[in-house]
């Protein structure tokens, strides 16, 4: 099999290519590159927990090309006055950044989100099923995660759509498949992202994230491009992997009639739901690494300065770890022992928002609509990427009670 991630096929379903990497070459060099894919689940786990060994640290990113092989573009997050933070920073930095975000986002916090959450879905909702029809995404699945955040920041309301905006351009600067054109936006829009954040630092709403953010570097905990950098990988981060969990569940329930009666029956089931689809489609597909020393994975000698990406999506499925991983099984024990939100030291700081940001949005769902089928004029397609798994679109039809 042609191992080519980039291929249109790949991009739109990765798990062909996913099922013979980890069969066949479960640590291996993508042809022409310093570039290493790790798809098996103990080998991603090991690379996650070695910080000391596997920086997290963003130094370049592979881009599909004209020629034969993809070409690695050098990121240099300094040049637009940006720092690593959390997901790409390294002990102990990553440590300090991390213990001020624990103190940041406690359960109480989250939990007092719940009702606002409820009251936008149900809004939503009840529009969508009176009209008999919606477009998933653009009406709530996208939105949603950008208002929540916006309201833990303390950012404007009104900013909505142009952190929507700024967050896309964040990801497609790591999709690996954006034309050159778009690579030159989204800096850009990062330049003028950066600058927002720094203003919004500057006038933070009291008692929001943005506010704690700014004590800390009042106090010299953080420096300022530390705190603007944190927040802007709170925006992305936050906005991406709750609205790809969202549509992958929601296209999940569309397609089966017999699950959505199942979770109509046993509503405490969803929260598995949540878990399965999060394993069964990672909203990140993948994160990067690079060794910081010549070391082994998987049996696999590996040069220092090698750049690896740890395949949450292919770990997820892995039937080492797994039994019938592609299946979703509302009765598999410990639902909650995936990869979707990373491992080790880098779990998702926003893990426990983003379910329940979903679990809201299925619940609701299922109450209001006597049933949810994908529109049959239109298939849902994937936004290309080798960063995200997340639909551009998806089409319902709803019936009403």
């Amino acid at each position: 099999m042609n191992v080519d991630p980039f291929s249109s096929e790949a991009l739109e379903d990765p798990y062909p290519l996913y099922d013979h990497l980890r069969r066949e070459q479960p640590v291996t060099q993508l042809a022409g590159t310093d570039i290493w894919l790790v798809s098996r689940h103990a080998d991603v786990v090991e690379a996650a927990s070695k910080p000391e060994v596997f920086s997290s640290n963003i130094s370049a990113v592979e881009y599909r090309a004209e020629g034969p092989y993809p070409v690695v573009l050098q990121a240099d997050p300094d040049a637009i006055g940006a720092v690593d933070v959390l997901a790409t920073a390294d002990p102990p930095a990553h440590s300090m950044q991390r213990k001020l975000m624990n103190r940041v986002f406690v359960p109480s916090r989250i939990s007092a989100l719940e009702p606002m959450i409820r009251e936008v879905v149900v809004s939503t909702l009840e529009s969508a099923v009176a009209a008999g029809e919606m477009e998933w995404m653009d009406d709530l699945s996208n939105p949603l995660p950008v208002q929540v955040i916006s309201t833990v920041l303390g950012l404007p309301s009104a900013d909505g759509d142009r952190l929507k905006q700024w967050a896309d351009a964040g990801v497609d600067l790591l999709s690996g498949v954006a034309p050159p054109e778009r690579l030159g936006e989204c800096w850009q829009l990062m330049v003028g992202f950066l600058q927002y954040l720094r203003e919004r630092l500057a006038a933070a709403t009291p008692g929001s994230v943005t506010a704690e953010i700014a004590d800390a570097v009042a106090r010299g905990d953080l420096s300022e491009r530390e705190g603007v950098s944190l927040m802007l990988q709170l925006v992305i981060a936050g906005s991406e992997s709750t609205a790809s969990l969202m549509g992958s569940a929601v296209h999940m329930l569309a397609s089966d009639p017999r699950l959505q009666d199942e979770l109509r029956a046993h509503p405490e089931r969803i929260g598995v739901f949540v878990e399965e689809a999060l394993r069964l489609e990672s909203p990140f597909r993948g994160h990067f690494r690079v060794t910081r020393e010549d070391t082994v994975l998987g049996g696999v000698a590996l040069p220092k300065g090698a750049r690896l990406m740890l395949m949450w999506g292919a770990g997820n499925r892995d039937p080492q770890t797994y039994s019938c991983p592609a299946d979703l099984d509302l009765g598999r024990e410990k639902p909650k022992q995936h990869l979707a939100f990373g491992s080790g030291i880098h779990f998702c700081l926003g893990a426990p928002l983003a379910r329940l940001e979903a679990k809201i949005a299925i619940e609701e769902l299922l109450a209001r609509a006597s049933s949810v089928e994908l529109a049959a004029d239109e298939k849902p397609r994937h936004h290309p990427s080798l960063f995200v798994r997340r639909f551009e679109r998806l089409r319902l039809q709803l019936g009403s009670r």
